[in-house]
Order: structure tokens, then sequence, then C-alpha cells
């Protein structure tokens, strides 16, 4: 009797034990693992050659077609999302100094409160491999070193953007370099190191990857001049899509320029020779992207070994777009293109859709408090935080702090547009805010331009942007549009996710554009100044920007200033175009420094690295860490971003 109870006894203890380890796992915290590539197109169909991203992303995810960058370009929009914050709000608005890079993100602070640290304190294990941001170098790698990872492989300057070369920084320890390899390859198998050390561990693990691909490459030419180039891909990918082009859309090089703010009325339409150059980036760009794809396949077989699967959000983004040749625009980023601004977002994980297709807006700066939503972190974000939560499953769906409904804006400031693997830039300043509302009943684009001028797309009914209805559209329209992008053009926090509670703090049933437009508000928006910049800058000053919330109603003034900007601005820039030569050579004693990490004899990456690559790290010499350069000095960023 006494064996029969003892025995009883253990079985209902073993019982309990495995029911006490099943609800523990069940509580577990989700991973999350957030695959960010650079200067991705989404418009341009490159996810349609990423076999992997298809098979286990687009066909057992979600794929959200109004996910928006606020800021084409590289440093800003990273940060932003980084932050959870427009760039207006970052203050970080170029690539470069003075107004971008990591120097300045750290003397405004920016790295003492942002996502990884908010992770960290939600229990979370974060990890990050990869290309931080512009400026993240051999001379500051460690000045300070990236708060808030427990483990961090940074890409570092002046070699991030050259494919045949991987320099590394490793949690602040002096930079190793890797010979004859191709970098996306050494990012991919410290990717598959990190997997296999974070999964061995308790906690739940961020690890976020950022491959360079597929920016352009950036070399130092014969004359010592700065210059980009075609993205360089892997030897074993370099005979794919011999014959794939641009897809030629209606508004790919068009006979008619029929988008003319600013420098767009300057461009002539591309000749054959600059198509079939297009066509070729396009190509390498697609075949760059192929060792990203690799690394998404390895990332899912990974988590199908260890059982993390079912337990493990997977993001997949870029920074920004890339536009070739619509609206006869060479190479590049940083304009209100659709294809710029769009960008993809695929997300897979517990309770999200499988090949589906979601409508919901949203922007990167609503990642950040996305993802912490996910951690369970909520009570770690500042009030400060622009974004919102996005709806991606049930739950997130009644978050307290939804993502905007269906508006957001974007931004831009500076002297002139930038073409890649070109040396040229385009006259007319390339500074202006776009405010975008999309829902079910429209699709609006609203931009105006620090030059006065106005566009208004209804890319609904014209996704091409063939046709700017600024002065035909009805004032209903344009007075709100213009009264929406006065809110957000300098919006914080709760005002960039709800706007329409600053323009109707006294009607909650005002919630859309739809709403608004009630025509028993037409007296109200007939109250509104008009939004105008005072003179075109490249950087952002909020007095500069006129109308502010506050200022913003025509009795609030009694003298509107004079607009300064005119003809002698277009003039100027003209002039100081043809006397300035735009090329900026690097010091002999500076590119021999570069060549402290030797370039490769021949084409790299013809099989992926395996599992022992790291005792092939080599330090580099210390002549490169004592020597401190300013590479953006010499235009090291100039003319790929």
């Amino acid at each position: 009797m006494k064996t029969a109870s003892l025995l009883l006894l253990g079985a209902i203890l073993a019982l309990t034990s495995v029911n006490a380890q099943k609800h523990t796992e069940a509580k577990k915290k989700p991973n999350i693992i957030f695959i960010f590539t650079d200067d991705q197109d989404h418009k341009l169909d490159s996810l349609k050659y990423m076999p992997n991203v298809q098979k286990y992303l687009i066909d057992e995810g979600t794929v959200y077609e109004n996910h928006y960058a606020t800021i084409a370009v590289c440093c800003p929009s990273r940060v932003g999302l980084l932050r959870g914050q427009y760039a207006h709000n970052t203050n970080i608005t170029d690539v470069s100094p003075p107004y971008g890079g990591y120097e300045r993100f750290n003397t405004l602070k920016l790295g003492e409160d942002y996502l990884p640290i908010w992770l960290q304190k939600s229990g979370y294990n974060t990890n990050y491999i990869g290309k931080l941001m512009n400026q993240y170098s051999v001379n500051n790698y460690n000045n300070p070193t990236p708060r808030g990872f427990n483990h961090q492989d940074q890409l570092v300057d002046p070699y991030t953007y050259i494919y045949n070369s991987a320099v590394f920084s490793v949690n602040g320890e002096p930079p190793v370099y890797y010979k004859d390899v191709y970098q996306t390859d050494v990012v991919h198998a410290k990717t598959r190191a990190a997997l296999k050390r974070v999964q061995a561990q308790e906690d739940p693990f961020f690890l976020w990857v950022a491959p360079m691909a597929p920016h352009g490459q950036f070399e130092v030419g014969k004359d010592g001049a700065m210059k980009t180039s075609d993205p360089i891909p892997a030897a074993r990918h370099a005979h794919l899509f011999k014959d794939v082009k641009v897809p030629r859309t209606p508004h790919f090089n068009p006979d008619q320029q029929v988008k003319t703010a600013s420098y767009w009325k300057t461009l002539e339409k591309l000749n054959a020779t600059l198509v079939e150059a297009l066509d070729e980036t396009y190509r390498n760009r697609l075949r760059a992207l192929q060792s990203v794809d690799e690394i998404v396949g390895t990332i899912f077989e990974e988590l199908e070994k260890s059982g993390e699967l079912d337990n493990t959000f997977v993001f997949y983004s870029a920074d920004n777009g890339y536009h070739l040749g619509q609206h006869r625009a060479y190479p590049g980023k940083c304009t209100n293109l659709e294809e710029d601004i769009n960008v993809p977002l695929i997300v897979r994980g517990p309770g999200i859709g499988k090949g589906k297709v979601s409508q919901v807006v949203s922007a990167h700066h609503d990642l950040a408090p996305t993802f912490v939503a996910i951690a369970g972190g909520d009570e770690h974000i500042p009030s400060w935080v622009d974004g919102g939560v996005m709806p991606l499953t049930k739950e997130l769906a009644r978050h307290r702090k939804p993502v905007s409904k269906e508006s957001f804006s974007v931004e831009f400031w500076n002297s002139r547009l930038f073409a890649e693997n070109y040396n040229i830039g385009f006259e007319g300043p390339n500074t202006y805010k776009t405010l975008r509302v999309i829902s079910e009943d429209y699709n609006y684009m609203y931009s105006v331009w620090c030059t006065g001028e106005h566009e208004f797309y209804d890319l609904k009914n014209d996704p091409y942007e063939m046709k700017n209805l600024y002065t035909d559209v009805h004032s209903q329209i344009v007075n709100r549009l213009d009264a929406l992008l006065v809110v957000l053009k300098s919006c914080r926090a709760e005002t960039c996710r709800d706007p329409w509670r600053i323009l109707h703090p006294n009607d909650k049933n005002v919630k859309t554009l739809k709403d608004a437009l009630h025509k028993k508000y037409d007296a109200h928006y007939s109250q509104f100044r008009k939004i105008q910049f005072e003179e075109c800058l490249d950087f952002y000053a909020a007095t500069n920007e006129s109308p502010v919330i506050g200022q913003h109603f025509v009795s609030n003034i009694t003298e509107i200033p004079p607009r300064r900007i005119t003809q002698q601005y277009f003039q100027r820039r003209i002039s100081d175009s043809a006397n300035t030569d735009s090329k900026v050579i690097i010091p002999k004693e500076y590119h021999e420094l570069m060549k402290l990490v030797p370039e490769p004899e021949q084409a790299v990456g013809q099989t992926i690295l395996d599992e022992n690559f790291e005792k092939d790290a080599i330090p580099v010499d210390v002549k490169l860490l004592e020597n401190p350069v300013n590479w953006a000095e010499y235009n090291f960023y100039g003319f790929g971003n």
C-alpha cells in the first residue's frame, strides 16, 4: 500500500512538473528577427526574384503594401526607425555632418534612449549584425560603442560600401577584416553563428540583420575622386538575370515629362545607352540580393532545427526604396516618388496571416513601438515617440497607441538631387514636405516644395503620377490636405498618430479625411494659412516652415512675409555649379590608408562561408586606427546617398 502511494505521489509530481514546464514554455516571450536591407525597392519587383523570401515570408506571412519610409535616405531613415520618430524630431536629416552621421547621433544623445535599450528593459537578449549607420568608422567604433546590444557585429567605414571588403567591429573591439571574402557572406555567417548562440540561451532574443546589399558600391577612382557604381554580386550569382529589365511602367522614361516641380522639369529623356545602363544596374541589384536571400533561408532553417520557429516574429524591410528611370530620373533615392518611399515590409510569426496582403498604413517610426509591444514592454516606450503599434495580430490591434489611421508625411532637405553612378547634381532644390493619405476610398499624394510649387496626385486612379491635379482639384480637398500637412510637418508624439485632434480639438467625430470633407467644415478650413518655406534650406529649421500650430489661422498674423524663393535662386545654383568642380580628391595618404585592408585580386563569393570563418579574422593595421580621417569631407557619402 505504501509503495502504491509513493508511486501515485511520484506520478502526480511528474505530471505537475510537466504541466509547469509547458506553462513556462507557453509564457515565453516571442523572439523577434528583423532583416533590414539597404536601398531595396518594393515597387520595382525585387522581391519576386528572391525565392527564399517568397517561400518563407510571403507564402507564410503577410505583406504590408502600404509601409513607408518617411525620409528616403539611409542614415536619417535608420535613426528614425531606432527612435520611433520623424526626422524633424531626431534632427538627423542628412547622411553626413553637419546634419547627419554617427557623431551627430551621439552629440544629440539619441543613442541613450532608443529601441535596443527598450528591448533590453523588456527582458530581451539584443543582437545586431551588419550596417548600423553612416560615419560609424575605424576611428569612432568605440567612441562610444553603440549602447543597448548584448552582442553586435558592426560594419565600419570606410569599408561599409565595398562588397569585396568585410571589416567589422565586434562589441566595440578594434576592427578585424576577412580577406578575399564577399561582405554579405560574412554577414550571413555571423547571422548563423548568432542564431546558434541566442537559441541556446533562456531569454527571448532580438536579432537585427542588416546587410549592405543592394546599395551601390563605393570606389576611389584612379584620379583619387570618390564615385559609386553598381552593386557587386557574389561570383556565384554574377551570371543570373541576363535578360531582366527595369519594369517598363508608364512613368519609366516618358516621352513627355509630366512631373515638373523643382529639378524634375529639367530632366531630359534618357537615351538608349543610359536605359541599357539602368537595366544592368537593375540586374546587378537583383544579383546582389541573392546573397541576402540565402541569409533568409539560413535563418528559417536554424529556427526550424531549434524548434523556435513557431515562437518567432520575422520582419523583412529596407531603409528606403530606389528609383531607376521613373520620370526620367537617374539611379538613386531621396525623392517623394513611391519607388523611393514605399518600402518592403513582410511579417511572419504567431498570429500573422499566411499568404495574406494587408492594406494597413504604417511607416518606419511605427516599427520600434511595435517591436516593444510584441516584447510586452510598453512601459519602456517614452511618451515622445511619434510612432504607434501596428495591428499585426488581434492582440496588437487592441493596443492603446495604434498607428496613425491613414496619414503620414514624407520630408527632405537638400540643395539638389544627386544621381548615383553618375557625377551629376540636378538643378533645383530637393526640399519638400509630402503628405500621403491612404484609405479604401482614396489614395492622395500632396506635396509642397520650398520653391513654392505644389503637387497633387490621385494615386488610386493615377498610380504612376502622370497627371498633377493641383490646379484642377477642388479647393475643399486641397485646404484639408494643406491643414493636415501643417500638423504633420512638425508633429510630435500623439499629434503624429492623431493629427485630426489638433485640427478639430472639440469634435471627436473627425477621424479621417473623409470625415473632414463634410461641407459643414468648409468655413473652418478657410481660416488656415497655407504652408510655405521661407527659403530653400538643406537642413531642418522649424521657423523656416510656416505656419506652426498656434499661428495657423490667417487671423493670427497681420502681415505675411514675402516669398524669398525667386528665379535668382536657380540662377545662383546654376552659376555655382558652372564655376565649381564637383570632384573632391582624396589625398593620396588617405587612399593608402584604405589599402591597408587589401582588395581581392579576383571575384569573391564562389561559395558560402563555413562555420569556422572566424579563424580567418585579421586585425586591421593599427595605422588605420591611429590616423583619424573625416571621410565625409572627401565626398565619401555624397553621390551614393
